[in-house]
């Protein structure tokens, strides 16, 4: 996900591998001395006064570089372009970066805030032989968007988008693998299989295809979906809470439905690729994103979870606010073969050449 942020001295980098520095402050904090942390990440995660204050403790420079998606960065990973301490990834991206040797274990002595992360979201598939790669590092949701202007009907699920009523108003994520999830959850298939044999690819195109059929516009980015709906050209679709929370601020009809067959969720994993340089480092910002940093930096002015009962507790607020009352409303993109995630993409491209979309 990709959310927009006015340009500052902290402005992210466009270059892959650049870099851009901010003055120490003159502090040598824990012993770090003089070291640079390094990081690729969205944008809209990390404030300037956060990293700037950060920097201050510690006596240390942070370098950003901007991320495009985890798909992204774990390609970077693969083609040995993503030499930074801390890298950003999706649930279902640890395990092939952690089995495929790109990400260290974490030293959970050094990260004592884990124990109070969300045991929900402490799932296996972040560890190997008794070791962890993955702390979470914030939770979001992907409800239904209803612009109520021009949508009549009573939506209700993901199934819903594959009606007659919507045609010519639906929308969605240009992404292959959310695609088949909503699918299957739509049609009652089972949401993650891990092997090609366990799906039948002519049914999941011809589904496609008539859900592609129906829509009007598709999109790559929060900005692009807050567009399709401000200007009326999709009425429905998934899109991130934080989109919709951006358009009810500016008094844009959107409702905010979360699907009877589950809510879409995402969680984002702090990860130290195997090599780093300062992983001591990276461990201290882990740590200092839960105790002090994530609520002022994310949670607090993009309504993203940091998925920590201490920070809700320390800031006193309840879990309901950020819908996180009902944790087994959810639905992930589980880990899969990346022989599968290549057979869904042949098999969404295939669908919208068949839809002419």
């Amino acid at each position: 996900m990709a959310m927009d942020q006015s340009a500052s001295r902290r402005s992210f980098l466009t270059g892959v591998g650049a870099a851009a520095t901010a003055g120490l402050a003159g502090c040598t904090g824990l012993g770090f001395g003089d070291q640079t942390l390094t990081m690729i990440d969205w944008g809209y995660v990390y404030s300037n006064d956060v990293i700037e204050a950060f920097e201050e403790r510690h006596g240390v420079t942070v370098e950003r570089q901007a991320a495009q998606g985890s798909a992204e960065t774990l390609a970077q990973l693969r083609a040995g372009r993503a030499d930074y301490d801390l890298v950003p990834l999706g649930n279902y991206a640890v395990t092939p970066a952690m089995e495929e040797g790109y990400l260290q274990p974490l030293d959970l002595d050094q990260v004592p805030a884990y124990d109070d992360v969300f045991d929900f979201l402490k799932a296996d598939y972040f560890e190997q032989d008794g070791e962890v790669y993955g702390i979470p590092r914030s939770f979001g949701q992907t409800p239904l968007a209803v612009n109520t202007d021009i949508v009549e009907q009573d939506v209700t699920a993901l199934a819903d988008l594959w009606t007659e009523p919507l045609a010519g108003v639906v929308g969605g994520r240009d992404d292959a693998r959310l695609q088949v999830l909503y699918r299957n959850a739509a049609k009652g298939e089972p949401l993650n299989p891990t092997r090609a044999d366990d799906v039948d690819f002519d049914s999941l195109r011809t589904d496609l295809i008539e859900r592609l059929e129906l829509t009007s516009g598709l999109w790559n980015n929060g900005g692009q979906s807050e567009q399709l709906l401000s200007s009326e050209e999709v009425g429905v679709q998934p899109v991130w809470n934080y989109v919709i929370q951006s358009m009810q601020s500016k008094g844009i009809p959107v409702e905010r439905v979360y699907p009877s067959e589950g809510t879409k969720a995402w969680f984002i994993q702090h990860c130290i690729r195997d090599g780093a340089e300062n992983p001591e480092l990276a461990h201290t910002f882990i740590q200092e994103w839960h105790t002090q940093m994530g609520y002022k930096s994310l949670m607090k002015p993009s309504n993203i979870a940091v998925p920590n009962d201490q920070v809700f507790s320390k800031q006193d607020v309840e879990k309901a606010a950020y819908g996180l009352d009902d944790p087994d409303q959810f639905i992930y993109e589980e880990p899969k073969p990346q022989s599968l995630i290549e057979q869904y993409t042949e098999t969404w491209n295939r669908a919208k050449t068949e839809a002419d979309l």
